[in-house]
């Protein structure tokens, strides 16, 4: 936009005819826009009080009122161009679909892992505790490397890391099915490390850059890439139960990695920063302000009860007297509600109600529904079906609502490292969450006892989430108050 002034001075028009070419006010489609009045500044000089040619002492008087015109002309096509490109273009898209390829594989074969548990505890291979531990180490490298990996990526590209991650996905998963013989189990922490790695690889190096190529319409767009994980633990959990039934659990979780790198390796190619968007440095005086620690150990606490109904709804319902195919879909119509509640929470964060207070809904929902509804399901269904999909869609927000949160309080010039610094927090809850749970499990019975020792895990997550909850809600409070008019 360019302005162009107009100004009435003392001593009449007091405009040139160099100012006229250079405003170019001759076009007729330069606009008027405003009247405004402004204090100017005549110069004195030496003429005026009978100096030699200018030469003597000068000095800046605020002698007078003007009227001043601006004039402005319009948009041409490039800057229109130029705005659709600054909202998303086909690069924009193009990222987005790639790295929702990224996580449709990778944190859907995460969430398979609540398959694979059942599998193993059918098999007597191991204790639910010392599962929830292996679920435990492939989850939290994520977090736990954010910083490393995010240098790594200001070194090399998002590219260079997201094949990287494609390498190392697809690795550790085939190493996993050769680990399943009895005896085997610290062979299957190793392998569930390497595939834990290589998924934190492609997170990072995909879960940002969606919100750098959005403005308008970041919670949609970060919600489809999020939304890739869900429709992506739905379908792998259903083909690897049945897969399983077909050719063996050793073969079934073979060719899921050897899918994953056929997978990843393409849409890692579609990962790109936009325009000069750089990885600042890190910024820890940021955890000396309330609204970033609320944040912080909101999503960390969160993050607890976050895995617990994928990795234990499988086991939930054969205690429950239902086959392992029914835990299955239990466990792909969560995930399909995860899908469908990132995407849906994402459009509220772009509404008029705000991020911040999308995710303060997400969040005292997900407890709610532990602490109500799977607490009191017991062996009856449809109470079950109703806590999934009402819990699924809430965790799913958690993940994908994270990036529009960070970008809408801190911007999107360090939201790589602004996110990992506030990822780094789920660290211990990604750790102990699931072990906790299987943990409280056995003590109180195991699945062997049926739904009732479930009870006292579930309270445990529940209450942890409902303190995120309100974290959450003291951030909301803090930056709108209690008025909803605000858009925070």
């Amino acid at each position: 936009m360019i302005g162009i002034v107009r100004q009435a001075g003392p001593h009449g028009s007091g405009r040139t005819e160099a100012a006229d070419a250079d405003a170019g006010l001759s076009s007729p489609s330069a606009i008027p826009l405003q009247t405004v009045l402004s204090r100017t500044a005549t110069r004195q000089s030496s003429n005026a009080t009978g100096g030699n040619g200018g030469s003597g002492d000068s000095r800046d008087n605020i002698d007078s009122i003007t009227t001043q015109q601006s004039f402005v002309e319009p948009p041409s096509s490039s800057s229109a161009a130029m705005a659709a490109q600054q909202e998303g273009g086909l690069q924009g898209w193009t990222v987005v679909a790639g790295s929702t390829a990224i996580f449709f594989t990778t944190v859907g074969l995460v969430y398979c892992f609540g398959v694979l548990q059942s599998e193993l505890i059918s098999r007597h291979y191991s204790s639910s505790s010392t599962l929830g531990w292996v679920s435990s180490v492939t989850v939290v490298i994520a977090p736990l490397c954010s910083i490393p990996i995010t240098a790594l990526i200001r070194r090399t590209s998002n590219r260079t890391v997201g094949l990287m991650g494609a390498a190392c996905t697809s690795v550790g998963y085939i190493a996993t099915s050769f680990t399943f013989k009895n005896g085997n189990v610290p062979y299957l922490f190793l392998a569930q490390a390497i595939f834990g790695f290589g998924y934190a690889l492609n997170f990072w190096a995909s879960n940002s850059l969606a919100a750098q190529y959005f403005e308008r319409k970041r919670g949609l767009a970060v919600g489809i890439v999020y939304a890739g994980s869900g429709v992506g633990g739905a379908v792998l959990s259903i083909g690897l139960s049945r897969l399983i039934r077909r050719v063996g659990l050793e073969w079934a979780v073979c060719i899921y990695g050897l899918m994953a790198l056929l997978i990843l390796v393409p849409a890692s190619f579609t990962l790109r920063q936009r325009g000069s968007v750089t990885v600042a440095s890190l910024k820890l005086d940021y955890f000396r302000q309330p609204n970033f620690l609320l944040l912080f150990f909101g999503t960390a606490l969160n993050t607890f009860a976050l895995f617990v109904p994928p990795f234990f709804l499988p086991t939930y319902a054969v205690a429950a007297g239902y086959s392992s195919e029914t835990g299955a879909w239990l466990v792909a119509g969560y995930n399909f509600a995860s899908a469908v509640g990132r995407i849906m929470f994402g459009l509220m964060a772009d509404s008029r109600l705000g991020p911040v207070t999308t995710l303060c809904v997400a969040f005292i929902l997900m407890a709610t529904t532990i602490l109500s509804i799977w607490v009191a399901a017991g062996t009856y269904l449809p109470p079950l079906v109703i806590f999934l999909l009402l819990n699924g869609a809430a965790g799913g927000a958690l993940l994908s609502l994270q990036p529009t949160v960070v970008a809408s309080m801190y911007g999107t010039s360090e939201l790589a490292v602004t996110m990992a610094m506030v990822t780094i927090g789920r660290c211990v809850g990604s750790a102990l969450g699931a072990p906790i749970a299987g943990y409280l499990l056995d003590a109180f019975g195991g699945p062997q006892g049926g739904t009732p020792p479930f009870r006292p895990a579930l309270l445990v997550i529940g209450s942890i989430s409902f303190l995120a909850a309100m974290c959450l809600l003291t951030l909301r409070l803090r930056m709108g108050g209690l008025s909803l008019k605000k858009r925070i």
